[in-house]
């Protein structure tokens, strides 16, 4: 009965670890799909204004957000937005309160270290 006893136990360790790495698979691959699913651009664009702030903030992450006004007459009509890295932060803190045109892609799903919104700016220049 002891050699049944082992068997059984070897037999039932042998299932055990094979539904742990099937289980560990499937997780893997729903996390890579939705990471995948996540960095898709829903759209991208242009958006024009004057910037109104440009910060860093997070308590753990720190993410560059920023508020362009959109409104040309003077009325506040606030487009929030995060800025990829720090790279375009030093160039949209040299145009604070200048009037600006940005390039943004808006993606699906965005992750608590790459902002605060759905929105990207990847790139920045002056209106003349």
């Amino acid at each position: 009965m002891s050699v049944q006893l082992t068997n059984a136990k070897q037999s039932a360790s042998k299932w055990f670890r094979r539904i742990l790495w099937g289980l560990l698979s499937i997780f893997l691959l729903i996390c890579l799909v939705y990471f995948g699913y996540s960095q898709m651009t829903y759209s991208d664009g242009y958006k024009s204004g004057q910037l109104v702030k440009i910060s860093r903030r997070g308590v753990v992450f720190k993410t560059y957000e920023g508020t362009l006004n959109l409104s040309p007459n003077g009325m506040m009509t606030p487009w929030e937005f995060s800025a990829e890295n720090s790279a375009v932060s030093l160039k949209l803190q040299q145009f604070d309160g200048k009037l600006i045109k940005v390039h943004y892609e808006q993606r699906y799903k965005v992750f608590f270290w790459q902002g605060d919104t759905e929105y990207i700016v990847d790139d920045v220049s002056p209106i003349q």
